[in-house]
């Protein structure tokens, strides 16, 4: 072999040897690179290929009212399906398709179309299936063991509300994996909780084989929360917002808000009086007579957009969504600021004589006749815009507009609930005399329902800021609180409380005497402020938004109510006739609720509602000697000593001043009695002053009831509204008429 040829094959061994090694190189890296480097992931892949994973859903967490009354629960339900590759002979396929339709309620033709899909092994008949008709498609799988591999349940969760329509807009809805609305959207993440897995290794005919790879990683179920809400409260609260909302004929809903005023915890927030969460996508009657009353084509895309249009409207939490003119109601604010800063004392005089020329506009008064010269108290008491303009023009644009600020106006104030809208304030750089002026009795600005009766609880609670929410606490699986939200809720101090306990005196003065006439309520001592304002957004410049708030006791203060009424069609639109009344009664009730004593006053005493006891078979002296003790009048007609029949009624109610029982007598050793009761007429006393109408019907033989304004002789005087009997009716004497009377005189 020559030289040349030595060296030719030197080469080539020389590069065949070079690419073993490299090649073996590469190997052992890859080797290192699967063993070390990405072991974790490539075992991750064989196992995916070697092994089958089965989701096990966390539950989600439950949602409680204060009381740990359930508002949100999980309840089982099943999904029912069927495999149409075991599904081998259509005599099965068709018997099978007949009985789930029958038990399952679902269409024929549906069921057998899924079952003709014979490459599937899981084809859902229905989902959401009640325990009783699953025990239905249980009873027809035992009575035919052959399709046991063809029709399965699989045991899953609903949602479920047991308060259905109560605190709707707050609790919120479930949708398909996630909340929609109110808290179940809010605190979502919290609820929803981790799923865990069950991993199993199976073989090539994918059956289940014994592995080391078999994993079970528990659930991490959801927080359940529990809110401040309290359902009892809530009942009270809707209650009163259907009234107001029938009776005032609110075109664009009623909403209100019952507040803890030291800790900002809401008791209680609806919008109308909501709809069944069990069902959230059927429209309520006014909401479905507004979807009749369209003329557009119900197959129309249009149409479609009106009616969702509609739903989340119905959803819609007006108390945190909404903004609003505030009106009178934030006069309140207006007077802390004052006598806070010493611009004005409750005795400082001012003058009001109809209207105010502010920078070259005349601002009027609601009293067009004007106040006259009185004390800032008394002007106050009688809503007068003047005197609060005159307030703000001592106190300075600069001060006022830091204080609305201070005060929470000029930021959301954070509630944990979702959609709160922020209000719309002046620019500061355009914030002159006359929005100074304007915005002194609430007007040319606006704030949301939540802002305005947090910045009312600064006032109640000696001065305050606090924070407005709807949970207290995250709750675990065994109910141990997580986390609590009850702490630092109170934000600051900006109005002292001495400032606040005047206000407040003044402020109840006026539920007596002045414009709040309507909110009065026979021993509680309240203190509200009515308020009335413009929609100056609206075409139809007449559209108003009538309010009121309050809070009580005045001189102890534990809760806050605030009613808003939009667009109400009544004759009358002022806050104080179309709110009001209604605050008033969910003072009443929730205070009663809760446990607080009344403190009547000696006049209240003598209106006192009296609940006629059972006299009969009584003897006629023990039946007059109780009668007499409680303040009223007794006849007794008949000759004996036992009572044979009487009127009013037990159980009946009147009013103690001018009421009269009847006791009808005879003597049992002489017969059955044979004296009949008179018969009288009722008279018409409706649109007459209360105290006439008393008058007119205690003269023709009747007694009275009063229900509404127990403070009728206050201010002018309260009108009858409607009455339980109508005029000309011919009834027993002493027979009792209702009569709902209201303050009309009440303008803000």
């Amino acid at each position: 072999m020559n030289e040349n040829a030595s060296k030719s094959m030197y080469k080539r061994m020389l590069f065949v040897f070079v690419v073993f090694i490299l090649i073996a190189c590469i190997l052992a890296w890859r080797f290192f690179d699967l063993q070390i480097v990405n072991y974790d992931k490539y075992l991750a892949k064989v196992l995916e290929n070697l092994t089958q994973v089965t989701v096990v859903k966390a539950e989600r967490g439950a949602i409680y009212d204060r009381n740990m009354q359930p508002l949100a629960v999980n309840t089982t339900t099943y999904r029912v399906f069927i495999s149409p590759a075991d599904i081998k002979e259509d005599e099965d396929r068709v018997k099978i398709c007949r009985e789930l339709s029958s038990i399952l309620d679902v269409e024929y033709d549906r069921i057998y179309e899924k079952s003709l899909k014979t490459n599937r092994k899981d084809e859902t008949v229905k989902k959401d299936v009640e325990k009783s008709k699953a025990d239905e498609v249980r009873a027809f799988i035992a009575e035919n063991k052959d399709y046991k591999n063809k029709i399965y349940l699989e045991a899953t969760t609903k949602r479920y509300y047991p308060a259905k329509n109560l605190a709707a807009q707050v609790i919120g809805y479930l949708g398909t994996d996630t909340g929609l609305f109110g808290l179940e959207l809010q605190y979502n993440e919290e609820l929803t909780g981790t799923d865990g897995k069950y991993i199993t290794a199976r073989n090539a005919k994918n059956q289940p084989m014994p592995s080391k790879y078999d994993v079970a990683i528990d659930p991490e179920n959801g927080y359940s929360l529990l809110t401040t809400l309290d359902m009892n409260i809530q009942a009270i609260l809707e209650n009163q917002l259907e009234q107001t909302y029938k009776e005032n004929m609110a075109q664009n809903n009623v909403c209100g808000i019952v507040m803890d005023v030291h800790t900002g915890a809401v008791l209680a927030m609806a919008t109308n009086w909501g709809f069944d969460l069990n069902t959230p996508y059927v429209l309520t009657d006014d909401y479905a007579a507004k979807l009749a009353a369209c003329t557009l084509d119900p197959s129309s895309d249009e149409y479609n957009e009106f009616k969702w249009g509609l739903v989340y409207d119905m959803w819609k939490n007006k108390c945190v969504s909404d903004t609003y003119e505030p009106g009178s109601t934030f006069k309140v604010v207006t007077a802390a600021i004052g006598l806070e800063t010493g611009a004005v004392t409750p005795n400082t005089t001012l003058s009001c004589a109809g209207r105010l020329n502010v920078a070259g506009i005349s601002i009027s008064c609601h009293k067009h006749s004007g106040h006259g010269t009185n004390t800032f108290s008394y002007l106050l008491q009688q809503s007068c815009n003047p005197a609060m303009m005159q307030v703000a023009e001592r106190i300075g644009k600069k001060t006022f507009y830091e204080y609305m600020g201070e005060f929470g106006y000029m930021n959301k104030t954070g509630i944990d609930l979702p959609g709160e809208a922020a209000g719309i304030n002046h620019p500061y750089n355009q914030f002159n005399a006359v929005e100074l002026a304007t915005s002194s009795f609430g007007q040319t600005f606006k704030t949301t329902p939540i802002q305005q009766l947090t910045a009312i609880c600064t006032v109640a609670n000696g001065g305050y800021v606090v924070q407005p929410h709807v949970v207290s606490a995250l709750l675990d699986s065994d109910g141990n609180v997580v986390q609590s939200f009850e702490e630092n809720t109170v934000k600051r101090q900006i109005v002292s409380e001495e400032v606040c306990h005047d206000l407040a005196m003044i402020l109840e003065e006026g539920v007596k005497t002045g414009v709040a006439r309507n909110a009065y309520v026979p021993g509680y001592r309240v203190a509200a402020k009515t308020g009335t304002s413009e929609k100056r957004d609206a075409e139809d410049t007449t559209l108003r938004v009538g309010s009121t708030v309050a809070f009580a006791p005045a001189n102890d203060p534990k809760i806050a109510v605030l009613i808003m009424v939009d667009e109400p069609q009544s004759q009358t639109k002022s806050g104080g006739t179309v709110a009001a009344p209604y605050v008033g009664r969910v003072v009443n009730e929730t205070l009663q609720y809760l446990g607080v004593g009344r403190e009547y006053s000696e006049a209240e005493l003598q209106s006192l509602t009296y609940r006629v006891e059972e006299y009969i078979g009584v003897s006629v002296e023990k039946a007059k000697q109780t009668i007499k003790s409680a303040g009223l009048t007794v006849k007794v007609i008949g000759e004996g000593d036992v009572v044979y029949s009487q009127i009013p009624a037990a159980n009946s109610l009147m009013q103690i001043e001018n009421g009269t029982v009847y006791l009808y007598a005879y003597d049992p050793d002489n017969g059955a009695p044979t004296v009949e009761p008179s018969l009288v007429t009722v008279p018409d006393v409706t649109n007459f002053k209360v105290s006439a109408a008393i008058a007119r019907l205690v003269n023709a033989g009747l007694n009275v009831q009063i229900s509404g304004a127990l403070n009728y002789g206050a201010g002018s005087g309260a009108i009858v509204r409607s009455q339980s009997i109508a005029e000309k009716t011919k009834v027993p004497v002493g027979t009792v008429v209702v009569i709902e009377s209201t303050h009309t005189d009440v303008q803000d």
